[in-house]
Formats: structure tokens, C-alpha cells, sequence
């Protein structure tokens, strides 16, 4: 038997399968579970017990532990079940135990998360100076301080509506970051830093989303529900434009790829931050404010 720890947080449990086709507990849950399974292994026969998760992961609330009266072993959960030996039954129970502390990214200095207001859910500030970000605004600025950082001057003005981000890189040494009258300064050693904290911000505003879809039975109807949005209002921003359609298709697709059940965490936010770009470069600017309004909500989680 594996035990994985997916890119949801969640444990996952299992035998020759891939993807969700397992048993899943909450992490705070692997040292119940492996009593369960302890307990399991020291009975010779015809025991049953029943765990009721206290999580909301996987695709059912309980794990049942059988050892049948010939001494046969199954566990059995979120539609999986597994007959097992004895020793595979302990060998499980003493990974459960001794689960690895995973490493997570570090928070930014320069980039906190915060509660969404009006479609700002990301704070940047350094030296005493900040300013708020909305989800797309914070995907273009990571694209546009990567490109200063292979040049020598750089000057980009990134107008959202009457919403303007200026990025400047006035030296080898200096950058400067202007939304309104704020002006946030970084030097060439911080700006690395904040190239990291924009991309695992935007990852943890997604994450919070993709959370937010759970793992029942129907996570995959409340992932469709995003999709089915961004078509539609998509459609409505075009309106009659001849390239509505094959535009909502494209940013439908590339939706999927980015709050759909099973894909990769840091994929996700690359995937996110390429769509902004694609809409940011590829369109016509006066579609931009209104697919980023769009992208600001349908991406952030309500709290």
C-alpha cells in the first residue's frame, strides 16, 4: 500500500491506482487512522470498526476496517476497497505515524495575501509603501518584472481601464513599482524575492478557490460552475464581435486546466498567469478591463 500526500493537502492511501481512485483522510487524521489499522492487524478475526472522517475529503465520511472470520483483511473508503495481509496492514499504520513535515513555500515579505475586497486579494508593500493588487494585476506584474530582470532599462505601463501599474527598472540596481501615488522601490537583491512572493500569492488566492470545490461527490458540478461562467460572461462581454465564441472556448479550456479536480498546484498558477498574459497581449485592450474584472472574481474564493 502507498501513502502520497496530494497536492491538495489531503492523504491519500492506496494500491496500483492513480489520480482521486484512492482512500483520502484529512492530514490531521493519519494518527486515528493508523490506530484503526494497529488495532486491525493485533485481531485474529471477525472484527469491524468504522472511522467517520472529520474531514471533508474524498468521495464518502467513512473508512471501515474488516477482518473477517477466515482472517481475511480489507479497508475499504470513498469507493476503494483493498484486501491487505497482516504485516502490509502494520507497514501502513507505522507510515501513517511517521507522515514527513512537508516544506512550504515561505511567506513573501513583500506579498500577503488579504482578504478580497472588490477584487483585491493581494497586498504589495515594502519599505513602509504598498499598494493592493488584483489577481490578473499580479500575474502581468510578475511577467513584466521578469522581462526587466534580463534587461538593462526598463519602462512598462500596464493600463487596466483607468487602472494604471507602472514598472521601471532605472538602474542595474533599482526598480521602482507605481499604482497611483504609491511608489514601492526594490533593489536588484529583494526583487527576486518578489518575483516569488506575486507567483505563490497568486497560487494561494487559486488554492483557496480550489479548496473551496471540496472533494465530495459533487466538486466536480462546482468546478463546472466556473467554467460555465466564464463562458458565459465571456460571451456577454463580446456580445455580437464574430470572435466571441472562439475566444470564450479558449478561455474556457484554459480555465479547465486551472481549477479542474487532479492538476498540479505551482501548474496552476503558471496556467493562470499565461491566460492573463494571452488576454493582456493577444486582445483587443478594450476586452481586457472587463475579461480582468471577470478573472478578479470568478477566481477568488468568497469568504
Amino acid at each position: 500500500m502507498y501513502v502520497k500526500i496530494r497536492q491538495d493537502g489531503a492523504l491519500g492511501i492506496g494500491r496500483g491506482t492513480v489520480g482521486d481512485a484512492e482512500i483520502t483522510m484529512g492530514t490531521g487524521e493519519a494518527h486515528m487512522v493508523a490506530a484503526a489499522l494497529e488495532k486491525l492487524a493485533q485481531t485474529a478475526r471477525n472484527h469491524k470498526q468504522t472511522y467517520i472522517k472529520t474531514t471533508t475529503v474524498g468521495g464518502g465520511n467513512k473508512i471501515d476496517f474488516v477482518r473477517a472470520d477466515d482472517g481475511t483483511i480489507t479497508i475499504a473508503g470513498d469507493r476503494q476497497t483493498y484486501i491487505c495481509t497482516e504485516p502490509e496492514i502494520r507497514e501502513l499504520a507505522k507510515k501513517l505515524r511517521n507522515m514527513p513535515q512537508l516544506e512550504v513555500a515561505p511567506p513573501s515579505d513583500y506579498v500577503q495575501k488579504i482578504a478580497p475586497n472588490d477584487g483585491m486579494c493581494l497586498l504589495l508593500s515594502n519599505g513602509g509603501q504598498s499598494f493592493r493588487l488584483r489577481l490578473p494585476e499580479a500575474a502581468l506584474l510578475k511577467t513584466a518584472i521578469r522581462s526587466s530582470i534580463d534587461s538593462r532599462y526598463f519602462d512598462e505601463t500596464i493600463a487596466i481601464g483607468q487602472r494604471k501599474l507602472i514598472v521601471s527598472r532605472t538602474s542595474d540596481l533599482k526598480w521602482q513599482l507605481r499604482s497611483g501615488e504609491s511608489t514601492v522601490k526594490f533593489t536588484a537583491f529583494e526583487i527576486e524575492a518578489l518575483v516569488t512572493g506575486l507567483h505563490n500569492g497568486i497560487l494561494d488566492v487559486l488554492m483557496d478557490l480550489v479548496k473551496s470545490f471540496g472533494s465530495d461527490d459533487i466538486s466536480d458540478i462546482r468546478v463546472k460552475s466556473v467554467l460555465q461562467r466564464i463562458e458565459q460572461d465571456t460571451l456577454k462581454v463580446f456580445i455580437e464581435d464574430k470572435s466571441a465564441k472562439g475566444i470564450a472556448k479558449e478561455l474556457t479550456k484554459r480555465t479547465k486546466s486551472i481549477v479542474g479536480i487532479g492538476e498540479f498546484a505551482d501548474v496552476r498558477a503558471d496556467r493562470f498567469i499565461d491566460m492573463c498574459s494571452y488576454v493582456f497581449a493577444k486582445l483587443d485592450t478594450k476586452w481586457i478591463e472587463p475579461l480582468f474584472d471577470l478573472f478578479a472574481s470568478a477566481f477568488v474564493a468568497a469568504l
